[in-house]
C-alpha cells in the first residue's frame, strides 16, 4: 500500500513539473548571458523566435542575442541587462505559454473560445470559473497553445460586426468578401435594413493569406475607430522633431482598444521592434501586408493564421510615442501605400 502510494506522488509531482518546464525543460543552466553558447542558448534563440523577435538560431550567445533579450526586458517592464536570470526566465515562459484578455461588452465564452481555437472548458480550468458567467473587464487566461492550431481547411465560421454609421449590408458584404444573402441569412434579415450598433453574425471564410489578394478600395476594415492624428506622407516627427517621411496613419485611441485584423493573413511578425513598440505585422498574400504598432499587448503569435476582424492585440504606447495611438500600415512589396486608399 505504502509503495503504491510513493508511485501514485511519483507521478503527481512528474506531471506538475512537465507542465511547468513545457517547451523549457531543456534549459537547465542559468543565467545565460552573452560568452555562452550550447544547447540551452539555442533554446532561448528558438524560444525568442516563436515570439517573433527576429533572431539567428544557432547556439551561440552574442551581441544579436543579446540585443533582443534586451528587448524582450524592455517590453516586459524588466531591468534590460541582456542577462537571462530567473525573473526574465519565468517572464518568458509567462508570455509564451499563456496570453491574457481582456472582456469586452458582449463577449461570451464560447466566441472567446472561438476566437482563440480553444475549449470553454480549457478557459474554465484556467480560470478556475464555475459556470458561463463572464464580466466586461474580467481579465482571463488563454492558453496560448492553441491559437494557430489545428487544421486549416477552409470552412465557414463566424465573426461580429458592430454596424457603423455609413455602413451598409452591401459594404459589409464586400468588405468581408461575402455576399449580401449570407449575411441576412446568418442573421435572419427579412430586408437590407441595418441599425446603427447592431451586431450582425460574419461567416467568413478566408483564412491566411490568399494569392487572388487584390488592393483596391475597401479591400480593409479599419483595425480600429478613431481619430487620424497623424496622416500618411511627409511631416515633422513627434519625437525627434525633423522633417520625415511617415508611412502610415496614426490613429488615437485609448489604451487598450482592440485592435482588429483588416483583412485575413498569416502572422509573419509579433513582437518588440524598435521604434514602433509591440507591433504585429501580417502577410495577405499577393505581396501586401499591414503593420500594427505600439500596441500594449499582442495577441497572436508568428504562424498564427487570423481572420478579418479578429482581435490580434490591445492598443498602447509603446517604442517612441508621444501618446496612446495606433500606428497602421499597408505595404505592397515591403513598401507603403497611402491606408486611405484602401480603407472604407
Amino acid at each position: 500500500m505504502n509503495k503504491k502510494f510513493y508511485y501514485i506522488l511519483l507521478i503527481m509531482f512528474l506531471l506538475i513539473f512537465v507542465n511547468n518546464s513545457f517547451v523549457y525543460a531543456t534549459i537547465t543552466s542559468l543565467p545565460l548571458r552573452k560568452g555562452m553558447s550550447g544547447p540551452d542558448v539555442k533554446e532561448l534563440q528558438q524560444i525568442l523566435v516563436e515570439m517573433g523577435f527576429d533572431l539567428t538560431v544557432d547556439g551561440i550567445f552574442g551581441l544579436e542575442t543579446e540585443k533582443v533579450v534586451k528587448d524582450f526586458q524592455l517590453s516586459q517592464g524588466l531591468l534590460a541587462d541582456g542577462v537571462v536570470g530567473l525573473e526574465t526566465f519565468d517572464k518568458l515562459r509567462e508570455v509564451s505559454e499563456n496570453i491574457e484578455y481582456e472582456v469586452q461588452p458582449g463577449d461570451t465564452l464560447s466566441e472567446i473560445a472561438e476566437e482563440f481555437n480553444v475549449t470553454i472548458a480549457d478557459i474554465k480550468a484556467l480560470n478556475q470559473i464555475k459556470d458561463d458567467l463572464i464580466y466586461v473587464g474580467q481579465t482571463l487566461i488563454i492558453p496560448r497553445r492553441g491559437i494557430g492550431d489545428g487544421p486549416q481547411e477552409q470552412v465557414y465560421k463566424n465573426t461580429i460586426h458592430v454596424v457603423q454609421p455609413g455602413d451598409a449590408l452591401i459594404k459589409i458584404a464586400k468588405r468581408y468578401g461575402i455576399s449580401v444573402d449570407t449575411i441576412k441569412n446568418a442573421n435572419n434579415l427579412k430586408s437590407d435594413l441595418i441599425q446603427i450598433g447592431q451586431r450582425l453574425v460574419i461567416p467568413y471564410l478566408q483564412v491566411g493569406p490568399s494569392k487572388n489578394f487584390r488592393l483596391e478600395k475597401g479591400a480593409f476594415i479599419w483595425p480600429v475607430n478613431g481619430r487620424i492624428s497623424s496622416g500618411y506622407g511627409y511631416r515633422v516627427h513627434p519625437v525627434f522633431k525633423n522633417k520625415h517621411f511617415h508611412g502610415g496613419i496614426d490613429i488615437a485611441v485609448k489604451i487598450g482598444t482592440p485592435v482588429l485584423a483588416a483583412a485575413g493573413g498569416k502572422v509573419i511578425r509579433a513582437g518588440w521592434i524598435s521604434g514602433f513598440g509591440k507591433t504585429i505585422i501580417l502577410d495577405h498574400g499577393n505581396g501586401v501586408s499591414t503593420l500594427y504598432a505600439h500596441n500594449s499587448q499582442l495577441l497572436v503569435r508568428v504562424g498564427d493564421m487570423v481572420h478579418v476582424g479578429q482581435v490580434i492585440a490591445k492598443s498602447g504606447n509603446t517604442g517612441q510615442s508621444t501618446g496612446p495611438h495606433l500606428d497602421f500600415r499597408i505595404m505592397l512589396n515591403e513598401k507603403p501605400v497611402n491606408p486611405l486608399h484602401y480603407l472604407p
